[in-house]
């Protein structure tokens, strides 16, 4: 059964009660599994009545059960094959195997920009100073154009934004693709330029449903972004070549 210990990210209107916590979980280890997830089914397996089960849909911030269960669906069924393992708030658009394949090229050839601006400024800075510790030498284009520094050899880009609209981000992205290079996004928003624009996309949980481009309210975005860059040097930089 799926332990899910973030209700208030994936619900993020939610006034649900503990013990609905169980049900929920019940609901989304039937999703994985492709068993039925039919109200009656439901209420049956889980000793309760439907009409309990529907006030457990509108707690979760539901007009009703139909939408609820769409949800849940969409959420841990269509989007599950994209789960990374270990990274519960992550997608990515690539399969283990090619995100392999980008990160051992970047980490070995040793040929990486950062970018990014705002908020996510010090999402580069933490990303280059971790690299440092791993003698890996990017190149922050914050100000600075490639061509201006190209060596001509491709680089790997990995550049953030929330938005996944950057306009200078997408320039970047163009510079570094038109140089031969591959561009790695990492963005809270799955339907962007970011995704669309870049190699491999990683989309970034940030627990609210609207886009908050002052970042006055509450924001899972760059924590999960820092923990995800976290996990991507560590899994790359394991091997001695490295």
């Amino acid at each position: 059964m799926t332990k899910i210990y973030y209700f208030s990210r994936l619900f993020p209107n939610n006034t649900l009660r503990d013990d609905d916590e169980k049900i929920i979980e019940n609901i989304i280890g039937r999703i994985k599994e492709k068993s039925s997830t039919c109200i009656k089914t439901i209420a049956k397996v889980n000793f309760t009545s439907q009409s309990s089960i529907s006030r457990l849909a509108k707690r979760a911030g539901f007009n009703n059960y139909k939408e609820f269960i769409f949800f849940l669906t969409t959420e841990f069924s269509l989007k599950n094959k994209n789960q990374l393992e270990n990274l519960p708030f992550v997608l990515a658009d690539q399969d283990w195997e090619k995100i392999n394949d980008y990160f051992e090229n970047a980490l070995t050839s040793k040929k990486i920009y950062l970018y990014d601006e705002g908020f996510c400024q010090f999402l580069v800075d933490y990303t280059y100073r971790k690299l440092l510790l791993k003698k890996i030498y990017a190149i922050d284009l914050e100000g600075v154009e490639i061509s201006l520094i190209s060596d001509d050899n491709p680089h790997t880009l990995i550049t953030f934004s929330q938005s996944g609209e950057n306009k200078q981000g997408l320039i970047k992205m163009k510079e570094c693709k038109n140089d031969g290079g591959t561009v790695i996004a990492i963005t809270a928003t799955e339907n962007s330029s970011y995704v669309a624009k870049s190699d491999l996309s990683f989309v970034v949980e940030r627990g609210n449903t609207g886009l908050d481009h002052e970042n006055q309210h509450l924001n899972y975005f760059f924590g999960n972004a820092l923990n995800l860059i976290e996990y991507l040097i560590n899994q790359y930089t394991k091997k001695p070549n490295h």
